[in-house]
């Protein structure tokens, strides 16, 4: 994982906080969280499946 849990409960929390003036920026912030936050999900999910074909 790239990111931990807090991690990314504080990254979101930093996004919500952005002004009027600060909305596109906000939005990109947001979209790579997102995206980051898919990644490390797929990894965690394709190492839990992983190990239990090992099983």
């Amino acid at each position: 994982m790239r990111l931990s849990w807090p991690q990314h409960l504080q990254a979101s929390r930093t996004v919500e906080q952005a002004g009027e003036s600060q909305q596109g920026m906000a939005l990109a912030l947001m979209g790579m969280s997102l995206l980051i936050l898919a990644e490390d999900l797929l990894e965690s999910e394709q190492a839990a499946s992983d190990s239990r074909r090992q099983a």
